[in-house]
């Protein structure tokens, strides 16, 4: 028997300190959890726990994770009126904001992809221009206080079961996903750098504060999602000279404060797997292989080594839902014995469970990582 609880084996496993067993814990997101019970209104803060026990799995508790109020707060000299438009269950938000220096506006939309997953985006981006990012500048209000209570519910619900691990955007992922349109801002690196730096610095600090915020509720872990600046995305060079010195100075603000960071790049990192371990992660994922990726995990461990504890392996997509119990079971244990001594290692899955994923092929992923998984 371990002398630890399972929270404490997989904090020590992401502080690459010494463990019995390989853990076993995939990405299982909201979607999941509401198709596990049958219902959209399933609490989901409170019973991921239950599912994650239901499996077998090793509890890394992701779904608890605050909305970030990337546009607010509202009040003084930045007004902001929204127009919500609904189509059957999808719906749009058009926003304007009023400031005494101009208006900005922009326009998101949430779309339900499945029963039980919905995806939303921003569709017109806030900032087009670098007047916009003035406005920002001038006239934004401080930070507000972020909704962290369901942070605080999930270490109640976990206790000593599992760690906490909410999501926070990487410093690219921030700016991509909530102020500029892409191409625009993989343009500006290039033709506008101190637009550019200028973004980056003014969003990223203010964000910071919002982290904090995360930190200080209860985080053992922060899921860093770094995809969107991926290896399809950019080149090494790129991601060297505009996207590493930023996402270098966030990580490493984090785990100043005792709090590893977990960075997700679920797509393709070939070409980026050397620049990783020079950000300092405690622990990276979700090593993809073809076809959704193109990580061999052979070379990821050799990459990495010891010094990062790494995570995934397993692809969801085709092998647990298509594939036969015997190949779950037979590329698990290939998976495990790849990695086995080399470096510390979470089995998990390349990102997370998508609707209509056979329970009994999840049950055979868990009982191979715990037959394979001792060390």
């Amino acid at each position: 028997m371990s002398p630890y609880s399972p929270r404490e084996e997989l904090l020590r496993t992401f502080r690459q300190e010494p463990i019995g067993r390989i853990p076993v814990s995939p990405f299982i997101h909201v979607n999941h959890i509401k198709e596990f019970f049958g219902t959209h209104e399933v609490d989901w803060v409170a019973r991921t726990p239950e599912v994650y026990a239901a499996y077998g799995f090793d509890l890394i508790h992701r779904n608890c994770t605050p909305a970030l109020d990337s546009l607010g707060p509202n009040g003084g000299d930045w007004q902001i009126e929204t127009t919500k438009t609904l189509d059957g269950r999808n719906s749009a938000v058009q926003t304007r904001i009023r400031t005494p220096g101009g208006a900005i506006e922009c326009r998101e939309a949430l779309n339900w992809t499945c029963e039980y997953d919905a995806e939303s985006a921003f569709l017109e981006f806030p900032i087009k221009s670098q007047a916009d990012l003035e406005l920002f500048e001038s006239f934004q209000p401080p930070l507000g206080m972020a909704a962290v209570e369901d942070i605080r519910r999930a270490r109640i619900a976990v206790g000593n079961e599992g760690v906490v691990a909410p999501w926070i955007q990487g410093a690219f992922n921030l700016l991509a996903l909530y102020y500029r349109k892409l191409d625009e801002l993989l343009m500006d690196a290039l033709l506008e750098p101190d637009f550019y730096d200028r973004m980056m610095r003014h969003f990223l600090k203010r964000y910071m504060g919002f982290v904090q915020q995360l930190i200080d509720a209860g985080a053992d872990v922060l899921c860093y999602a770094g995809n969107v600046a991926n290896g399809k995305m950019v080149s090494s060079d790129f991601f060297q000279s505009h996207v590493w010195p930023y996402e270098k100075r966030f990580i490493d603000w984090i785990q100043a404060q005792g709090i590893p960071v977990l960075y997700h790049n679920c797509g393709y990192a070939k070409g980026l797997l050397s620049l990783y371990p020079g950000l300092g992660l405690r622990a990276y994922e979700s090593l993809t292989p073809a076809p959704y990726g193109d990580t061999v995990l052979d070379e990821a461990v050799r990459t990495f080594g010891k010094g990062t504890t790494l995570l995934g392996g397993i692809d969801q997509l085709d092998l647990l839902r298509k594939g036969s119990t015997a190949e779950i079971e037979a590329t698990t244990k290939r998976v495990l014995d790849t990695v086995r001594g080399r470096c510390n290692f979470i089995l998990g899955t390349t990102d997370y469970f998508n609707e209509d994923t056979p329970r009994d092929k999840i049950l055979a992923f868990s009982e191979a990582g715990r037959k394979y998984g001792k060390l």
